[in-house]
């Protein structure tokens, strides 16, 4: 069933139990608003009774006269009994019916009794007379009352049907208009597939559900075609980076035994295809971190970890590499330790402050690198000044690209992933990284993160 339906029906079933509970209530009242009046005229009947036969030699001609006129049209079934003392009937006509002791002397003790019995109403009133003490009993059908109580039934049993038949297609049309939006964002849906990851779906409205759903469906699609597009690159750039130092090692060994050579030559080709082998597990390391960075960010567990001597280690570890040209800064150390800490996986973090130094000393060729730890409030900046080539504006909006390279660095080693990756593993620990540079004035990189 569509939900346009299952709506319509649901709404249509709510509003008519509510219906049929106020039309119930409607009867309800009716009824009995009926029976009570119903029970007055009885009790009117009574009186009338008592004045018509007990108070005639009390009253004018003229006022027995007015209550003889209300006594001529009788009710429905009707039957009045006057009781003496002796619970005798008196002064009216005995037509068979008789009421029992017990209800007689419950009409004396409670001076008024009002019940229903066998489809009748029942009135019993004590009247106490200068000819002694009475008890007037009357009964009748409420034929009238129960005629408009069926019509009223009939009325509303009617209404009930129109009410949801109408209450249904009005209820539909509102879920129609209401789901029109959703029906025109899953016609564009239908025209979107892997070869048109560009299209969007647009929606008049950012502010309601369906805008909403919008909006985060397109979400998806940025996310998508981002994933395809990364992918076609990384099959594109990673096919060149693998096949360079492959085809330089099958070069090396080729040339290595196409003829006697001394053991001089020999170690000069092996030492060759070293270092083709290195540059090749670099870029797999790099392809296989790339991955995980783009395909699994929430699988590492982050720890807090101390900014100072995390950028000592890297320190420390670079030296034991033989560089000796980084100068670590510290600027405006804070009173309380714990501001010294970020909460991040120590191994990735390490991992991105070393991409940049490196870069650093790649591109400034070992000129000395600064790295200055500034801490102000919350804010916790890590800047990484080098003396290299710099960089052009416009290369600064690329450069955190994956497989992006500038054109002034093409003589320089590497494959375009390393500020990528660094720029996915602060963002993956709610950090950021800034860069700002001049050409032939070196670069300054910024690393931030802030509670």
């Amino acid at each position: 069933m569509k939900i346009k339906n299952k709506l319509s029906l649901y709404f249509t079933v709510t509003s008519s139990l509510l219906m049929l509970l106020i039309m119930a209530f409607i009867y309800l009242l009716f009824s009995n608003l009926t029976r009570n009046d119903f029970y007055q005229s009885l009790h009117e009947r009574t009186e009338i009774a008592a004045r018509l036969y007990l108070e005639a030699d009390e009253i004018s001609p003229i006022a027995l006269n007015k209550t003889k006129n209300k006594y001529i049209n009788s009710l429905p079934e009707e039957e009045i009994l006057i009781y003496d003392s002796t619970n005798e009937i008196a002064f009216t006509k005995d037509s068979g019916k008789h009421w029992t002791k017990d209800i007689i002397d419950e009409v004396r003790k409670k001076k008024y009794l009002s019940y229903k019995e066998n489809g009748k109403q029942i009135v019993g009133i004590y009247y106490h007379d200068n000819q002694g003490d009475f008890v007037i009993l009357a009964s009748a059908v409420d034929s009238y009352g129960q005629a408009r109580k069926h019509k009223l039934l009939q009325i509303m049993g009617v209404l009930f049907c129109i009410q949801i038949l109408i209450q249904f297609a009005a209820s539909r049309w509102f879920a129609q208009k209401m789901l029109y939006p959703i029906q025109e964002v899953n016609k564009q849906v239908k025209k979107i597939s892997a070869t048109d990851l560009h299209l969007r779906v647009k929606t008049d409205s950012a502010t309601d559900e369906i805008g909403l759903l919008a909006l985060n469906f397109n979400g998806l699609l940025d996310r998508l075609e981002k994933s395809f597009d990364l992918q076609k690159m990384f099959v594109a750039n990673s096919s060149h980076e693998l096949k360079t130092p492959i085809t330089n090692i099958i070069g090396e060994v080729e040339v290595a035994l196409s003829r006697e050579r001394t053991s001089e030559d020999y170690k000069e080709n092996l030492l060759s295809v070293l270092a083709e082998a290195e540059r090749l597990q670099t870029i797999i390391t790099d392809f296989l971190l790339l991955t995980n960075a783009e395909n699994n960010p929430d699988a590492t567990v982050a720890a807090p970890v101390r900014i100072d001597e995390l950028l000592w280690e890297i320190k420390e570890d670079f030296q034991t590499n033989s560089v000796q040209h980084i100068d670590i800064q510290l600027s405006s150390l804070p009173e309380e330790e714990k501001l010294l800490y970020v909460n991040a996986n120590k191994a990735l973090l390490t991992l991105a402050i070393k991409n940049v130094i490196q870069n650093g000393l790649k591109f400034s060729k070992n000129k000395p690198i600064v790295c200055i730890l500034h801490i102000s409030g919350k804010t916790r900046s890590i800047r990484i000044i080098d003396q290299g080539i710099g960089m052009e504006p416009e290369v600064l909006k690329n450069i955190f690209e994956p497989f992006f390279r500038s054109p002034s660095a093409k003589e320089y080693p590497g494959n375009g992933i390393g500020l990528y990756i660094t720029k996915k593993i602060i963002e993956l620990f709610n950090g950021r990284i800034e860069v700002s540079s001049q050409k032939g004035n070196g670069s300054c990189f910024n690393i931030i993160f802030e509670q």
